[in-house]
């Protein structure tokens, strides 16, 4: 006779065992599913469905959508209708610990820069019904979550410390403005972690800067703000080119996109108290009119990584900008400079001394508008690294590290710190000042020396060959002799 088959609901089994079983499914619209069959499901389901929120729309406007000037595009209110729902919910705000907001069609920004921004002029006043989704109710749910904010004494009808253009944040926020509604979304999620934000935050924005810049001086004292926990933020991040995409487009975009960016936008984030990791698109007009308009720029003391990509903020501007971050421990700069302008790898180097005492990764990387401009006629000097005592990882042209003159160049030991453990020459705009033998030379001479004497941690050497450095032999010959020699070679 066979024994009774025993059977367990699913609702039944144990919170840690429904825990491990929801962590391994991975399609949000399975676990929206799933939280759709009854109310004990849903309850426990509600975590992972809102843990990660990530939306995606496309632009509707030539400019960033900050304001939605047409109130059929579903897709750009998607922000808006999330601050609805966790409003309405407010548990499941307590989920949400990353944030990734992204307007596609990106294309269409390229010749933005002959446009106005928005906030020039008030924000158009609209009628009741154009924003049908907000009822009495909803609206009094904001109202009462921005009078409790209370961040100013003097405040407007709605209990309002913040206006611009004579509008209201409570109003903006009425009118689907997204960096209305993105300000309160970090004020109400007290757990959130990450914020990916994959279009311009700082095109013209205030009321974010604004709660962000009067949290710092406030303190945690108010009741855990999201920007209180904020450890991760990424910035107008944007893909730069493709394979079908021509090297113009490339630079259209860097000089182009947005060109009304507002500083107060990107410095915002380096008030978040406990702010770990920033990456960010930054231009440099708009850290010159930062550092021009702030009374004293804020110490981001918990920083620890940060990662300028696609910037072309100038090295004189870089080593201001890592005064604000004495703890820094990670730097990722690009550099989008023009042909004409000259790299003086002694403001480079300025700028990398401001955190050598805590820096241990550093990679740099140039980009010229005209490549095929030899880079021996735009970089001066070089920059050294035998000081930089827990320097551990270095990504860099060889230009950068050696000098644009291979026969006088020094060699690699007189120039890298004791603490080295990865060594990374980068084939970008300026690896065109050294050719495959001149580079062998250099590599052979250390890989072969007695570079244990000199970087006694070393354990990887290896070369980005993007362009034309070496072919498949030369990859091969290297890598067998830093095998040889106790060293590993990746690619």
């Amino acid at each position: 006779m066979d024994p009774p088959i025993s059977v367990c609901l699913l609702i039944q089994l144990p919170q840690e065992l429904l825990e491990h079983i929801f962590s391994h499914i991975t399609a949000k619209q399975d676990i929206s599913n799933l939280s759709r069959t009854c109310k004990a499901l849903h309850a426990k389901t509600t975590e992972h469905l809102y843990k990660n929120i990530t939306m995606k729309w496309q632009a509707i406007h030539p400019t960033r959508p900050l304001t939605v000037f047409n109130q059929h595009a579903a897709q750009s209110l998607r922000p808006n209708f999330l601050l609805q729902t966790i409003l309405a919910k407010p548990e499941y705000a307590q989920s949400i610990t990353s944030i990734k907001l992204q307007s596609m069609g990106i294309g269409g920004y390229w010749s933005s820069w002959d446009t106005f921004p928005r906030r020039k002029k008030p924000l158009e006043k609209r009628k009741p019904d154009i924003a049908p989704t907000w009822t009495v109710a909803m609206q009094r749910l904001v109202t009462d979550v921005v009078r409790k904010i209370a961040l100013e004494e003097q405040r407007d009808d709605h209990g309002d410390g913040f206006a611009v253009s004579n509008q209201s944040w409570c109003d903006s926020i009425f009118m689907y403005d997204l960096d209305a509604t993105i300000a309160l979304l970090i004020w109400i999620c007290p757990n959130l972690v990450s914020l990916d934000l994959g279009f311009h935050i700082g095109d013209d924005v205030l009321f974010l800067p604004r709660l962000l810049e009067k949290l710092s001086f406030i303190g945690s004292g108010l009741q855990a703000p999201g920007c209180h926990n904020l450890r991760k933020i990424t910035l107008g991040r944007m893909r730069i080119a493709g394979e079908d995409e021509e090297e113009s487009g490339i630079w259209t975009r860097v000089q182009w996109t947005h060109s009304h960016m507002d500083w107060r936008g990107y410095w915002a984030f380096f008030w978040c108290q406990n702010i770990q990791e920033i990456e960010m698109n930054l231009k440099d007009e708009i850290t010159c009119e930062g550092f021009r308009e702030l009374v004293s720029p804020p110490i981001c003391s918990t920083l620890a990584t940060l990662r300028l990509r696609e910037s072309t903020v100038t090295p004189d501007r870089l080593a201001r900008l890592l005064l604000c971050t004495p703890a820094l421990k990670k730097l990722d700069y690009e550099y989008w400079t023009a042909d004409k302008e000259f790299l003086v790898c002694e403001s480079l180097s300025t700028a990398f001394s401001v955190v050598k005492s805590t820096l241990e990764h550093l990679r740099f990387v140039c980009h010229i508008k005209s490549p095929t401009v030899c880079a021996k006629s735009l970089v001066d000097g070089a920059c050294h690294f035998h000081d930089f005592p827990v320097l551990s990882s270095l990504h860099l042209s060889p230009t950068v590290l050696l000098g644009c003159k291979p026969f006088f160049a020094p060699r690699i030991k007189e120039v890298v710190p004791p603490s080295l453990k990865e060594l990374c020459f980068a084939d970008d705009s300026l690896g065109n000042a050294w050719d495959a033998k001149e580079l062998t030379s250099v590599l052979y001479d250390f890989i072969e020396g007695d570079w244990g004497a000199t970087a006694p941690r070393m354990q990887r050497v290896y070369v980005t060959n993007d362009n034309h450095w070496f072919d498949e032999t030369g990859e091969n010959h290297l890598r067998n002799l830093c095998e040889a020699n106790g060293l590993e070679y990746d690619l």
